[in-house]
């Protein structure tokens, strides 16, 4: 052969054959791409028309080629074209029937044909099962009926077909399937509830195909994230969902996020914006035929179209009629279509309309067709197969339940009714929070309780009750006061992935110091916290929640404790502060002042106190930031603490808070310094902890020095000479400094139930308080090495930093390093909230753990060694005892 013929046999190779574009237009619907596909597919119609192949070869083709176009029609949402293509191809090719059935069924779901679906997806699978059966189609059928099951809460079933299509997708080599399978399967675990279980499922198909389907997968993930209350990295996920569906131009998938995104602006509280996503989505779907979706995209501008009135402190009842009116004309349809569940909601928003239009009654039967409709026992078995949503979480329909009901019975002036709907509710809640296993899902999921929560606290405060405002402050605060500490087993993954964060962390301390910040190490780090995030969400949780102690109960356990300690527990609410205040033989509530602006106060203060923390401030500085000090000092007093102190006891105080108030120092405030202070999150915590034996040491000590802190190396060598003549337990004592202290040589050497003190440089991270940690020798330990270590100490006492901080998930949880500390199991934690002068926190911690060693209690210790130092050093010391202190 000649040199030109060689180059025009390699052109000719170079031109794919119609076959080859088919394959690669099926390989881009399947990976959700059906604007390529589709184009793939026409390009193959194109190169067959001049294949000279066989008839019988070239209709069969023909046929395949026009079902993949049909195919991407349906995802682009043109039904009536894909329509028409299933019919070209059955006329091209009758053997093709069962594949037609395969992709008509798709059509139907995706428009919202449930029952018409069904029937063409089991003749489908029936069709291609046998041994001449396409299994690419097979599989494909499969994986839809799966959905459809699903989409039924028919969970048996549903898993039944996504592990027979993942099984098949193995055999066949057909990886982008089972990648799909496996994810679909995740969706089955988030039908089921089990947030956790869905996320383990989605990350594994994450990691076998990040390019399949990617945007339907990320639209789950984002349901996923919303479910578990986080919001924002719900909308994040849900963006690049919409971004990709808008790229390829599919309308349904569109419409789907679209939704996704309006939910999440409701739980924001953004109706506005949730309105116009809702409004947007039912124009798309009405352009791609899908009647269902119409009607999903009607509630939830009917749910936006109620959360507006609600804002507002008075509604025309004329407007709140209207409301009903329609919110009944919604119902009415959805039952006709068959959404049950749907339905349900909607009564419910019916009910809260006439509530606000001031009929009462009109309220309660919309709320009792509501519970006719959830109630499992009146259903038929097509509805009850027909009765979920997976749209919405169940658990946002049974609180706004417990909410209506509530409401119905305050206005007929039932309060104690009502308040029993409200605590069932906030049961229920903390029930939804304990089946996770992570921190931040536990405090993110509080989110969907916030309506409950501020109609409790409304009708609490109205009793003036001690008792009742009591129950309503510790359930509104599960994951502090009535979940199982979070102790997740071991996992090594997690653990490299911290430590290669901690490592990629301190090179970018590193480069930012040299003046050269590395953009590209920054993006390492950003990478490498969203993967600890991600991976922490996977863990189940133990599902156990302690019911709260009662005002009787906390009175008893305070006599039984010797009489002498008072509780305090400051919270906010109605736009100003409150607080009770319980001792053994009193309950007292205090409506305080309006709300002074705290946030702004602590802010002040804690600036102040860096100041005078640092001692090469010149003294004029120091003059005017000690003043500022005292001034911010009494106008916090003022408001919260000054009224309270008449109603304590001569003893020690606890103060049960959360939020901003956990991280006032209380001990520095005029009228309660010198006092022996333990902050806990909650009543029921802090009661549990009182009267335990103070002598963690006796089951060893580890005493860590990180770097670049003066006199840190000092401070830790003192801590161990006072536990070195301690007896037995001495051989347990260790001290770890300079290189070798080190976060994985921390955490291995921590003693379990013992005593851990760290004199290291801290860093608070406000965006995500679990990353917040302690400087050591290869960077931060964080908040989330914590729980999975083997070896927990009781005590943790953290001497150079501020890192007591903490921050309010959306929902009123906090988190922080102190917070993850205690959640984990560990009783006691010391620690500043704020900067603290090297001498004084040298002198103090010196001072407290010699009281330590001698049988005081933490709270007790901590305020003398604090009023011993400040003799000698007089710098003020804003250390905190979190946790268990009396």
């Amino acid at each position: 052969m000649t040199p030109s013929a060689d180059r025009r046999a390699e052109g000719a190779r170079a031109v794919p054959t119609a076959a080859e574009l088919w394959g690669r237009a099926r390989g881009s619907v399947d990976l959700g791409r059906p604007g390529t596909g589709y184009r793939l597919g026409s390009r193959a119609l194109t190169h067959l028309g001049r294949e000279h192949l066989p008839g019988a070869m070239a209709a069969a083709l023909r046929a395949r080629i026009l079902i993949t176009m049909a195919d991407a029609k349906v995802e682009l949402g043109e039904v009536e074209q894909a329509a028409s293509l299933l019919d070209a191809a059955l006329q091209v090719s009758p053997d093709v029937a069962a594949i037609v059935k395969a992709s008509r069924g798709v059509l139907l779901a995706r428009t919202g044909r449930l029952d018409a679906s069904r029937e063409h997806l089991d003749a489908a699978v029936a069709g291609l099962s046998g041994s001449g059966g396409s299994r690419h189609n097979l599989v494909r059928a499969l994986l839809w009926r799966g959905l459809l099951h699903l989409s039924e809460a028919r969970l048996e079933p549903a898993t039944a077909d996504c592990e027979a299509a993942a099984e098949l997708g193995r055999q066949a080599g057909l990886d982008a399937a089972v990648v799909i399978a496996v994810h679909n399967l995740g969706l089955v675990r988030y039908i089921s509830g089990d947030l956790p279980g869905a996320l383990q499922q989605m990350t594994r198909a994450e990691e076998a195909g990040p390019q399949v389907r990617s945007g339907v997968r990320a639209l789950d993930r984002a349901r996923v994230l919303l479910a578990a209350g986080l919001l924002a990295e719900a909308r994040e996920v849900a963006e690049q969902a919409e971004h990709v569906f808008a790229a390829e131009r599919s309308r349904v998938d569109l419409a789907d996020a679209l939704l996704v995104t309006a939910e999440i602006d409701l739980v924001a509280g953004a109706a506005a914006p949730a309105r116009t996503a809702a409004r947007r989505a039912a124009r798309t779907y009405a352009a791609a035929r899908h009647e269902r979706g119409v009607l999903a995209a009607r509630v939830m501008e009917v749910r936006a179209d109620g959360q507006v009135r609600a804002a507002h402190r008075t509604v025309p009842p004329g407007r709140a009629r209207e409301g009903a009116e329609r919110a009944a004309r919604l119902a009415g349809t959805l039952l006709d279509a068959g959404l049950r569940e749907d339905a349900r909601a909607v009564r419910l928003l019916q009910a809260q309309a006439l509530l606000e239009a001031g009929d009462v009654e009109g309220a309660e039967r919309a709320a009792a067709d509501a519970a006719e409709l959830g109630d499992p026992a009146r259903e038929t078995p097509e509805t009850r197969r027909r009765r979920h949503s997976p749209r919405v979480p169940l658990i946002a329909t049974e609180l706004h339940t417990r909410v209506v009901d509530a409401r119905i019975e305050l206005a007929r002036g039932r309060q104690t009714a009502g308040l029993l709907h409200i605590r069932r509710g906030l049961d229920d809640l903390a029930a939804y929070q304990a089946r996770f296993g992570s921190q931040d899902l536990q405090s993110a999921s509080a989110v969907h309780g916030l309506e409950l929560t501020r109609l409790g606290l409304r009708t609490a405060l109205q009793t003036g009750s001690p008792a009742a405002i009591l129950q309503w402050l510790e359930r509104s605060r599960a994951a502090s006061t009535r979940l199982a500490a979070v102790r997740p087993s071991a996992d090594g993954v997690l653990a490299r992935e911290l430590s290669k964060l901690r490592m990629a962390m301190y090179r970018a301390r590193m480069a930012e110091r040299t003046g050269e910040p590395d953009a590209e190490l920054e993006d390492e780090v950003d990478e490498l916290r969203r993967r600890v995030r991600s991976r922490s969400w996977l863990v189940g949780g133990s599902g156990s929640v302690n019911r709260p102690l009662t005002l009787a109960a906390v009175q008893r356990r305070l006599a039984e404790s010797g009489g002498h300690v008072s509780i305090v527990a400051p919270f906010r609410g109605a736009g100003r502060f409150h607080a009770l205040v319980i001792t053994a033989r009193t309950a007292r509530y205090l409506r305080l002042g309006r709300d002074f602006g705290l946030e702004a106060a602590l802010n002040r203060i804690i600036g102040d106190l860096n100041i005078l923390a640092d001692h090469r401030v010149l003294a004029p500085l120091r003059r005017v930031a000690a003043s500022s000090l005292e001034s911010g000092l009494n106008r916090v007093a003022d408001y919260i603490a000054r009224p309270v102190e008449p109603l304590v006891q001569d003893g020690p105080v606890v103060v049960a808070a959360a939020g901003s108030a956990a991280i006032v120092p209380w001990a520095l405030l005029p009228g309660l310094s010198g006092r022996a202070i333990s902050v806990s999150p909650s009543v029921t915590a802090a009661v549990a902890g009182m009267g335990r034996t103070a002598e963690e040491f006796r089951k060893g000590v580890l005493a860590v020095a990180g770097p670049e802190v003066p006199h840190g190396v000092e401070e830790a060598q003192a801590v161990a000479d006072v536990y070195a003549a301690g007896g037995p337990f001495e051989a347990s004592n260790r001290l770890l400094t300079g290189a070798e202290a080190t976060g994985r040589e921390v955490l291995d050497a921590i003693p379990a139930g013992g005593l851990l003190h760290i004199a290291a440089h801290g860093h608070h991270e406000p965006e995500n308080p679990l990353f917040s940690g302690v400087l050591l020798a290869d960077g931060l330990l964080y908040g989330y090495d914590v729980a999975p270590n083997p070896n927990l100490p009781s005590q943790v006492v953290l001497s150079s930093c501020d890192v007591g901080r903490t921050d309010d998930r959306p929902g009123g949880e906090p988190l922080g390093l102190v917070a993850a500390l205690l959640r984990s199991g560990v009783g006691t934690v010391v620690a500043g909230t704020s900067r603290i002068s090297d001498r004084m926190a040298a002198a103090v911690m010196t001072a407290y753990h010699q009281r330590l060693f001698k049988g005081e209690a933490p709270a007790i210790a901590l305020a003398g060694a604090i009023k011993a130092a400040a003799e000698v050093e007089g710098d003020p010391a804003p250390f905190t005892c979190f946790g268990a202190g009396l």
